[in-house]
Order: C-alpha cells, then structure tokens, then sequence
C-alpha cells in the first residue's frame, strides 16, 4: 500500500493528519471503530472512532504524566484502578510501582485490550503480570461497587465524544473521588487549554467542592490535536508532595523534576478562567 494520509476530525474547526504507510487494523467492535495504523513518523498509531489515542513515539508525554504525578504523592500505592487504558500503556507506567499488589483496569471493550496486545509488543507483556486484573465492564458501576478503596486512580479516557462523553460529567468525577482511599491522589484526561477550556474550567470547578487540593496540569504530545494534553489532578493531598521523591524502578522518557513542576504553570487566561 502506497502512502496514505488519515485526518482525525476531533474539532469541526481543527483537523490533524498522519501519513500513513499501512493500516493493519480497521475493524468494529461491540463498541466502536478500532484502527491501528503504521505510520511513518509516529510509529504505530491506535485510533477510536476516527480519534487519536496514542502513538508509539510521543506516548510517553501522556501516560507518565497520568500515572506518575497522582503516583509519586501517594508514594506506595498498593492498589491502583486504570478507567480505560486498554492498550496497556497506563498500565506499563504503574506496573514499575513494586509496592503495588493489585492493579485493575475496568476497560469496556475487550477487543480494544486484544488488539493492542497483538499490535503494541511494547505493551504485550504487561497483561501478563500477576498484579493485573483487567474487568471487562462499565467503569461508572464498578467504581460505585469499590468505595474507598485505591491509593491511585488514573482515568484513562477517550476524547468527551459519544459514549465517553458521560466520563467528563460531574457524576463521574464524584464517583472516582468516592473510590479513593483517604490518602489517594487521582488524574483524569482533562482536554487541552485552547479547544477545551470551558470543560476543564466546568470540572475543575466542580472538583473543587470534592477535594482540598484539585489542579490542572499538561504534558507536550505533538501528536495530539493543539500538540499537547491537559489532566485534572484530584486528592486531598497538594501535587507538590509528589515533587522530588524518587522514581520507580525502570526509564522516563518524559517526565523528570523539571517537567513535573513546570507541567502546574498555566496561561494566564486559564488561570484568569480557573479562578
């Protein structure tokens, strides 16, 4: 197959295309479009419904700065709860935790899971760790069942379209804090400043009457549309308690002190907006 270009549609006012040299997967599921494209700069690419969810060169930028930063504040997490991340890569960030025992990971499409592990070898293996127990349903009824319950929560989701749209409501964000424990900290994929700027002013809003200390954070992902990814701390413990504490075993390639603090420093007309 000659070079292809694939356009994702996330914004009626803003498109973003890959060149393509193959798409090895293109198929339906109970739930959704599933792709995944091999791609000449990013590497392979897994896309949902058309959107963009990682690629990988850059995917790094996203998962470390989702799994980390609520991480590194709880220290020792022995159980963790990944909303989504079915292709695994959440899941190879908080695996380098040894203090954890358990990790769940509530993903609704089990086809998403088995796709990745045949597409993503970098991510194979993690579904066969011990401490993994992946749970075939809906996130909202699970969370419900387990209150209290995990140290770290990372709400992996897709973009706020169709079926994922009730996962940036104020209905979900209570649930994730009622299945912390007292001392847990949280993340949520949270859109970016520019195009999404009145979702996270609404939910940080609203996270603000839920814990003592939410924020807003980002990360540098060229892939994604605007070029980057925003994410909404949740814990009663401030983020800066996670700052120069060491890190797991295993290699960043993203984050390190720097970045992490940097990653809380806003625009001001988001900051003006969040205020």
């Amino acid at each position: 197959m000659g070079n292809i270009w694939v356009t994702e549609n996330l914004y009626s006012y803003f498109r973003t295309s890959l060149s393509v040299r193959r798409i090895l997967v293109d198929e339906r599921s109970e739930y959704q479009h599933i792709q995944v494209l091999e791609t000449d700069f990013f590497g392979r690419a897994l896309l949902l419904d058309g959107n963009l969810q990682l690629t990988e060169l850059d995917n790094a930028g996203y998962h470390e700065m989702m799994v980390h930063v609520p991480a590194l504040v709880v220290g020792a997490p022995r159980r963790a709860l990944i909303v989504g991340g079915g292709d695994g890569a959440a899941l190879a960030q908080m695996l380098r935790y040894p203090s954890l025992e358990e990790i769940v990971v509530c993903e609704i499409d089990r086809r998403v899971v088995e796709v990745c592990r045949e597409h993503f070898p970098a991510f194979r293996a993690v579904w066969d760790d011990p401490r993994v127990r992946l749970v075939v349903r809906d996130a909202y009824a699970y969370m419900e069942e387990n209150p209290g319950t995990f140290d770290v929560i990372c709400a992996d989701m897709t973009d706020p379209l169709g079926m994922s749209e009730r996962l940036f409501s104020e209905d979900f964000y209570r649930l994730i804090v009622r299945a912390l424990a007292p001392h847990g900290a949280a993340s949520a994929q949270c859109d970016q400043p520019y195009f999404g700027d009145e979702l996270i002013r609404r939910l940080y809003a609203f996270a603000r009457t839920l814990v003592k200390h939410p924020a807003y954070y980002q990360a540098f992902i060229p892939s994604y549309p605007g070029g980057g990814n925003g994410f909404l701390y949740l814990s009663n413990r401030p983020w800066e308690e996670g700052l120069n504490k060491p890190y797991p075993p295993g290699e960043n390639h993203y984050l390190n002190p720097e970045i992490h603090r940097a990653a809380f420093a806003l625009p001001e007309f988001l900051k003006r907006k969040l205020e």
